[in-house]
């Protein structure tokens, strides 16, 4: 008995002075220094290193396709030469064209057209008639606002055209100021081709159900050009004239090839998914 007692005695100051220290797991509250005493290796530092902070291995994710791969094909009809036909121009070129819509993003492009001339240029002492001539482009386009609503798109893309083509050139008219007189004549039946390229903006809306517009700025550059016999050409079909700059306008019909829309787009709330698309952090 004496010795139980002995023994409560002893265990109950010890006891009641015990503490019981709680575990910090507050994770907004910052880390401590950490002294490491061994390298990435496991060999033995000369001296122990203090690191304030853990570094953070995470890799931010890149940038990743919400729609799926075959997403839809659209089909449009350029006809913006042809209001400028309206405002007085005396050449065009009209094209169809479709486009393969990958993830709503990566657009492959085909353009097959057709171009003629018959003009009296201000600036020349001719009449330039451009037969009708078929020519063709290839190109790709890309969307920025691919996570986001696709009956909206703001894109950018590139284009290479060719065309092979015939033309007239007639009423040629050379002054003579020592003579006084006025010499005419015509070089007939010209034949030539142009390999050309163009780097292509702009954007698309939808108007009404699967229908939708679309304009783009084109600036134009030449690859190779052949000159015809005895000229050289006014108008290329798919090019237009000497100055590098163009557009075109059109009407688009666009097939959807899978209807499945992301959960995470709103279709209401396009700035939101752009807005997001510049600053992922957000």
């Amino acid at each position: 008995m004496f010795v139980a007692l002995s023994a409560m005695s002893v265990w109950l100051p010890v006891n009641a002075q015990k503490k019981i220290t709680p575990v910090d797991d507050d994770p907004t509250k910052p880390r401590q220094p950490v002294l490491h005493y061994y390298d990435k290796h496991g060999n033995p530092l000369e001296e122990p290193v203090l690191f304030i902070a853990d570094l953070d291995t995470a890799k931010r994710a890149g940038p990743k396709p919400v729609y799926p791969l075959l997403h839809s094909v659209s089909v449009g009809a350029n006809f913006f030469d042809g209001v400028m036909m309206l405002a007085g121009q005396k050449h065009a070129s009209f094209d169809v064209w479709a486009e393969l819509s990958l993830h709503n993003w990566i657009q492959p492009v085909v353009e097959l057209g057709v171009g003629y001339a018959d003009s009296r240029p201000e600036e020349g002492n001719f009449h330039y008639k451009g037969k009708p001539s078929f020519y063709g482009k290839l190109g790709l386009n890309y969307n920025f606002l691919y996570k986001s609503n696709p009956d909206y798109q703001i894109h950018v893309g590139f284009r290479g055209g060719y065309s092979s083509f015939r033309y007239d050139i007639t009423d040629i008219t050379i002054n003579s100021s020592y003579w006084g007189q006025s010499n005419t004549f015509s070089i007939m039946n010209q034949k030539a081709h142009a390999l050309y390229g163009e780097v292509v903006g702009g954007i698309k809306v939808n108007i009404w159900k699967n229908i939708g517009m679309g304009w783009d700025f084109r600036y134009r550059f030449k690859f190779k050009t052949s000159n015809g016999s005895n000229s050289s050409p006014w108008f290329i079909p798919g090019y237009g004239t000497n100055s590098p700059l163009s557009a075109s306008f059109s009407l688009i019909y666009t097939l959807p090839l899978n209807k499945k829309r992301p959960d995470n787009v709103s279709v209401d709330d396009i700035s939101e998914d752009s807005a997001t698309q510049e600053h992922p952090d957000k």
